[in-house]
């Protein structure tokens, strides 16, 4: 169960970077440069991810971390933003997108899912524990327990290996119980029984309880742009969740890379 919960983490972060590490086509570069100019993905803050990108050997820890604050004090996307967002990079990175998998006939599924679990991963990304965030105290827990750096270049090669267990003081920490309520909470099914036994069984039987530990803060700056959910969250499959946030991830560090 930990590395199949350490490897999911993973390789979120390694879809969204391979992107941007791979040669595009001129077409994608260009959709992608009128994307970032447009005052329509400022609510991602890609323009932060650019130190990341600029080096395979960059940590991650760091990077993520000025990239989440500056996201997280920006108004969330709207429903329109984010269709528009989606919309344009399907349409002008069709090549890079069908080597992920994707293909145009998934585009109003795409929309659908970014729209429907942005507002959910958008909270997960902005918890707080105290000053610091989530993301970045769960990377520098991973870092500890794996014993090296996590960067661009490195994440692909741990996911290759397997090599991603973590001891109970990585993965039963307050923001991995937030970050699990906050999830099941928002899309109820998500996670299987036998995820949450296993969860349980590592970390005690409280972990699964739905609380959000004393100390961690939600940091997501709020805005009058509205993101429906409409209970739709839980209907959706975890394919769809996976989609989506990948989806989420590609675009935010893509548009850096320019």
């Amino acid at each position: 169960m930990t590395s199949q919960m350490t490897s999911l983490f993973l390789v979120a972060l390694a879809t969204a970077f391979g992107v941007s590490a791979q040669s595009i086509s001129q077409q994608c570069s260009q959709t992608l440069t009128q994307i970032a100019f447009n005052s329509t993905s400022a609510c991602l803050s890609p323009s932060s991810l650019i130190p990341l990108l600029s080096s395979s050997n960059a940590s991650l820890v760091d990077g993520l971390d000025t990239w989440i604050s500056s996201a997280c004090s920006t108004g969330p996307c709207s429903n329109d933003s984010l269709a528009a967002i989606v919309t344009n990079v399907t349409s002008g990175c069709g090549t890079e997108l069908n080597a992920l998998g994707f293909s145009s006939d998934d585009t109003p599924l795409l929309i659908s899912t970014v729209q429907k679990f942005y507002p959910t991963v958008r909270q997960v990304v902005c918890l707080k524990d105290g000053s610091t965030n989530c993301v970045t105290e769960i990377l520098s827990d991973i870092q500890t327990a794996l014993g090296t750096t996590l960067t661009v270049s490195s994440v692909p090669g741990l996911i290759s290996t397997g090599n991603v267990s973590l001891p109970n003081s990585a993965l039963c920490s307050n923001c991995v119980k937030a970050a699990y309520s906050t999830v099941n909470s928002a899309a109820p099914g998500l996670l299987s029984s036998s995820d949450q036994s296993a969860l349980q069984q590592q970390c005690g039987s409280s972990f699964t309880d739905g609380t959000v530990p004393s100390g961690i803060v939600e940091s997501a700056s709020n805005s009058s742009t509205s993101n429906n959910n409409n209970g739709a969250l839980d209907a959706m499959s975890g394919n769809a969740f996976g989609i989506g946030a990948s989806v989420l991830l590609v675009v935010g560090s893509a548009l850096a890379m320019l």
